[in-house]
């Protein structure tokens, strides 16, 4: 079966990193925060020369909740954990999200996204976006949607819904697809071998 983390972790990227602004309207605290973070990312892309590699990973550890996406992408499987396992998972998908973002981040400039509100989720906000090239007519708009709960009263995304293909559900249909042909082991041998491949 083929292991299709690094395309899943080349849309996180582009999802996370195409966030511009778009106009001053009242807006959702969930809303906010995205754009908050999207400025500091969008001024550290532009002003950077490749020196500020962990501001920029700073950036994203604030925006991203890695413990509740190991959870929700092992969905089932999470239960049958052990507390040693679940670390070595969320450890190992955090380096293949930040290995992602190293690798292509700089491309997101070349879109921009406007911001089409926010509606309630499951236990947090569904902040609504829609991405479009900036300079290329011919490449379709696409809907990035960015699923937030809070943390400790500080909202974070957990789940990235491009085209309404969500980040979590393939993540989940991929490792379980692994458990349970393979086995635990063996989804994180795969994510070993992809991080190590940096």
């Amino acid at each position: 079966m083929n292991f299709s983390i690094a395309r899943i972790l080349s849309t996180l990227v582009l999802a996370l990193g195409v966030l511009v602004a778009g106009p001053a309207a009242a807006e959702s605290s969930a809303e906010a925060f995205v754009k908050a973070r999207q400025a500091e990312l969008t001024a550290l892309l532009r002003d950077g020369n490749g020196s500020n590699q962990k501001q920029i990973a700073a950036v994203f550890d604030r925006m991203l909740d890695y413990d509740k996406l190991a959870q929700e992408s092992l969905g089932r499987h999470w239960d049958a954990r052990t507390p040693e396992e679940r670390k070595e998972f969320q450890e190992l998908l955090t380096q293949l999200v930040q290995r992602a973002y190293r690798q292509n981040l700089r491309k997101t400039l070349d879109f921009e996204v406007t911001f089409k509100g926010t509606d309630a989720a499951k236990d947090g906000s569904l902040v609504h976006t829609v991405a479009k090239h900036r300079t290329d007519p011919r490449q379709e708009p696409v809907t990035v949607d960015y699923v937030l709960h809070k943390v400790q009263g500080q909202w974070r995304v957990y789940d990235i819904i491009t085209e309404g293909s969500s980040l979590v559900s393939n993540y989940r249909s991929q490792f379980g697809r692994i458990i349970k042909k393979d086995g635990f082991p063996e989804v994180i041998a795969r994510m070993k071998k992809k991080v190590a491949e940096d």
